[in-house]
């Protein structure tokens, strides 16, 4: 117990001194304060303490580097979709078409795009759809949550792009982002796969 309460008190200090750096930009603090709070946490919950918060530093820092980091297009209307898909409205729809990560390869300290591509439709076709997206990384047996991102979108086929900044001490290994979308009622998930080499 006693343990812990240092451990959270630390933290505490060093997202109070990241904060208070004026030279560093939204991204750059959140990546440090996502790198103190994932080393902490990595360290608490993995089986290898000096691995576990190595990797939760890293992917920490990814977490808190993500915001702000979206890139949204609309690839189809609400009447494109449904005719693609022979859309009955009777029920409402939700159907996830691809997810990507570019490139498939990357080194430490590199930027992958990772996309998703999706689809939704409801029975009251003037309605805009209130959407959840979550993203989570996948690294052996740890899991690692990115975000969660709530959206309106006009009914139809929408690309999400959210670029992930990949730490320098990133170790290397094989990945897996897991995008889970929810519609209220629907939920679908892709997952992509890519390499830090």
């Amino acid at each position: 117990m006693k343990k812990s309460i240092t451990t959270a008190l630390a933290v505490l200090i060093a997202i109070a001194q990241i904060q208070g750096c004026a030279n560093m930009s939204q991204t750059e603090q959140g990546a440090a304060i996502g790198g103190v709070t994932g080393g902490v946490l990595g360290a608490a919950v993995s089986k290898n303490k000096g691995q576990g918060a190595l990797i939760g530093v890293a992917l920490g820092a990814i977490a808190g580097g993500l915001i702000g980091n979206f890139l949204d297009k609309q690839n189809a209307t609400r009447a494109e979709a449904a005719k693609k898909y022979n859309y009955d409205q009777r029920v409402d729809r939700l159907e996830v078409e691809s997810a990507t990560v570019a490139p498939q390869t990357v080194s430490p300290g590199g930027s992958v795009n990772a996309s998703v591509q999706y689809t939704t439709l409801q029975t009251n076709n003037a309605q805009e759809v209130k959407l959840t997206e979550t993203r989570t990384l996948v690294a052996g047996q740890e899991t690692y949550d990115l975000g969660r991102r709530e959206v309106v979108r006009a009914q139809g086929t929408h690309t999400s792009t959210a670029k992930l900044n990949l730490p320098t001490d990133l170790p290397k290994g094989r990945y897996t982002l897991v995008t889970t979308i929810f519609d209220g009622k629907n939920t679908k998930t892709a997952k992509c796969h890519f390499m830090v080499a």
